[in-house]
């Protein structure tokens, strides 16, 4: 797996494949790159349940200012630092993601990527999320096509889906349509 674009294109990223990790396919990257397209740059970027941390090193090669990897397993943030060396603009947190929740960064986060196991409870976890985010923040959630997701949490509305087999990706922003 490599980076798609940016400073650091064909960059190799570290990962290893097992039953609890599943690193985002590159078709699915693009999408999402090529749908935030002028939002990166500079953003503040938040890859929550980074795993390897593949979307948020793609940031980084895109110009994102600062991006914030969180992962609670061990073998993961090893994944992510390996991956992000050489960046100063990226801050790895090792935390379970509600623990995460109480985090200040969360305020100036302005594009997220949230990418739970599939079996994880999205909606509880949404609704704390956007309660504390960033309300100018948009937020792309991966998740199982089959996962009923909610089309809306508090203000923020689902404003695009897009379909890649058994994935999907669910856009929520404020004032988005």
């Amino acid at each position: 797996m490599r980076v798609i674009a940016g400073k650091t294109k064909y960059k190799k990223l570290y990962f290893k494949r097992n039953q609890l990790l599943r690193p985002t396919r590159s078709i699915v990257r693009k999408s999402f790159f090529d749908t935030m397209m002028g939002l990166i740059e500079d953003s503040v970027f938040l890859d929550l349940f980074a795993g390897c941390g593949s979307i948020g090193t793609e940031a980084l090669s895109r110009g994102a200012k600062k991006v914030v990897f969180v992962d609670k397993s061990k073998e993961s943030i090893s994944l992510i630092k390996k991956n992000v060396k050489g960046f100063e603009n990226a801050e790895v947190i090792k935390s379970d993601a509600v623990d995460f929740l109480d985090n200040p960064i969360l305020k100036e986060i302005t594009v997220a990527y949230v990418d739970p196991p599939y079996d994880y409870e999205i909606n509880q976890f949404l609704f704390k999320l956007f309660d504390v985010i960033n309300p100018e923040a948009v937020v792309c959630v991966e998740h199982d096509k089959k996962t009923n997701l909610f089309d809306s949490f508090g203000e923020f509305r689902k404003f695009k889906s897009r379909t890649f087999g058994k994935n999907m990706l669910d856009y929520f922003g404020v004032g988005y349509e």
